[in-house]
């Protein structure tokens, strides 16, 4: 009985052990950031989805080069002239390919490679909106904490009142209403502190989700009310969004696929080559012959599609007209999330300094309102009413000062500082947090860009007289100058060198 009792209280003490939740892991905000950068599970999804991009469109273009095959070929037939049972057997070479006579290969290729871009564009406006989000939360939970912190010594004060209430009523120096008073009191601070906590909690959780499932919580440390730091331009924030580059190059797509469509009655040219190694008995009918090549052309001049072509360009005209409207919403919504943003600073940085006074002005209230009443030359409504005017003011103090850090996020993600731009150059707003070089997979930084764009590109930007020219290349990064190629690579080396790559 006593082994079975023991048995059963060592039992009971794992079980309790393994329900207990594991330790939140404390960090900075750049340790946070860094460990989204490397754990969040949609980010890894979504870099896996550009890489996936990237390899279609390899594979797409590998139908316009030539394609070879070895072939082979046998049959029996039961009688052949006065043969029984004659067998006829060849191996050889084919090689074919459609020669592009009216230049779709071209369009086709840089169309998808256009799609590709926009992937990846996408998926920089996605992590725009998830880093701005997470750092958004962040701040979120630091001052929530800063509230709990807050709520519990309102709870404390009013604890002590009550006990204070309790010994002057034993001594019959206030009436029982006091008492009914204070203890309501203690519990509606009660009350507000599990609220706190709870709201404490649940953006702890948000902020468990985006890292990926790892519990962590802010780093200790002296709250301090933010500085306006952005850089903040309209033409800046076009440039750099991630989402407005995505429709820029959408609109540029559109018009591409138009002109492919427009030449679905294309003539086409189709070659094809052949040799016979072997062929047994030589013989054989194959064509060509044992150690014989042949070599032929098929031209095909399409007359009717059955109107394909026709409504395939209405179709493609129209998708040109969505994209180009898209891309001025975004521009206008660009302008809005600016003015939207920088009006709700204006706000917070105002209420902060008024909300600051107020708090100097009833705490000291407070703490006279408590002199007196010990003393006996106060009312108890005259205590909780400044208890009152005191939580209120401290809490929309926080509730501001929270304000202004989310309206600096909300200006750099309006800018697109929380992504890389179109050359994999990380803004300023990542850069703080290690460049977040550690998401860029097997892809992230290659651009399949078409070099006679580009060529198109360096053509104009030296008829405008600019001194920084993209570089042409195809399958590498094009970035803007040297200096930036430069410190592009030793980025990547100081990643390669901590994962221990050669």
């Amino acid at each position: 009985m006593k082994k079975r009792l023991l048995f059963l209280s060592l039992f009971l003490i794992l079980l309790t052990s393994a329900g207990k939740s594991v330790a939140a892991v404390s960090m900075t905000l750049e340790q946070y950031i860094r460990e989204i950068l490397l754990n969040n599970h949609s980010l890894r999804a979504g870099v896996k989805s550009v890489e996936a991009d990237y390899y279609s469109v390899l594979s797409a273009v590998g139908t316009q080069r030539p394609a070879l095959a070895a072939t082979a070929g046998g049959n029996w037939v039961s009688h052949q002239g006065n043969e029984s049972g004659y067998t006829a057997a060849n191996l050889g070479l084919a090689l074919t390919h459609r020669i592009d006579i009216s230049g779709k290969y071209s369009l086709d290729e840089r169309q998808r490679i256009l799609g590709y871009e926009v992937s990846r564009a996408k998926f920089d406006a996605n992590l725009n909106t998830l880093i701005s989000t997470a750092e958004q939360t962040w701040w979120s939970a630091v001052l929530a904490r800063e509230n709990v912190r807050l709520q519990k010594e309102v709870l404390t004060q009013r604890s002590e009142n009550h006990r204070v209430t309790m010994e002057k009523y034993r001594q019959e120096l206030v009436p029982r209403l006091d008492i009914v008073r204070s203890e309501a009191q203690v519990v509606q601070a009660e009350s507000q502190v599990k609220e706190a906590e709870t709201t404490y909690q649940n953006l702890l959780a948000n902020l468990s989700f985006l890292a990926g499932g790892m519990d962590v919580e802010p780093e200790e440390q002296e709250l301090r009310v933010p500085e306006f730091d952005v850089e903040v331009n309209y033409d800046d924030a076009l440039a750099f969004r991630p989402d407005v580059r995505s429709a820029r190059l959408s609109v540029e797509r559109a018009k591409l696929v138009k002109k492919l469509t427009a030449r679905g009655l294309s003539p086409t040219l189709d070659f094809s080559a052949q040799w016979t190694a072997w062929s047994d008995p030589e013989t054989t009918n194959s064509v060509p012959k044992k150690g014989e090549a042949a070599a032929g052309l098929s031209l095909k001049l399409p007359i009717f599609d059955g109107h394909q072509t026709k409504y395939g360009v209405l179709n493609a005209d129209r998708l040109i007209q969505s994209a180009e409207s898209s891309l001025e919403s975004l521009k206008e919504q660009t302008r809005r999330d600016i003015a939207v943003a920088l009006n709700n600073w204006k706000n917070a940085s105002a209420v902060e300094v008024d909300r600051k006074r107020q708090v100097e002005r009833a705490k000291e209230e407070l703490h006279i309102t408590e002199l007196m009443y010990s003393e006996g030359m106060g009312a108890q409504i005259d205590l909780i009413n400044a208890q009152v005017s005191y939580r209120s003011v401290s809490t929309e103090y926080l509730a501001a000062v929270r304000d202004m850090y989310v309206a600096l996020v909300e200006l750099r993600q309006a800018m697109g500082d929380y992504a890389p731009d179109e050359d994999g150059t990380w803004r300023e707003a990542v850069t703080r947090y290690g460049k977040g070089n550690d998401i860029l997979g097997e892809v992230g930084l290659k651009s399949l860009r078409d070099p006679r764009i580009q060529l198109e590109e360096k053509d104009s930007a030296k008829k405008a007289g600019s001194d920084i020219v993209p570089a042409v290349k195809p399958f590498g990064v094009p970035p803007a100058s040297r200096e930036e190629v430069a410190e592009i690579k030793a980025s990547l080396q100081k990643i390669y060198q901590e994962r221990g790559i050669e």
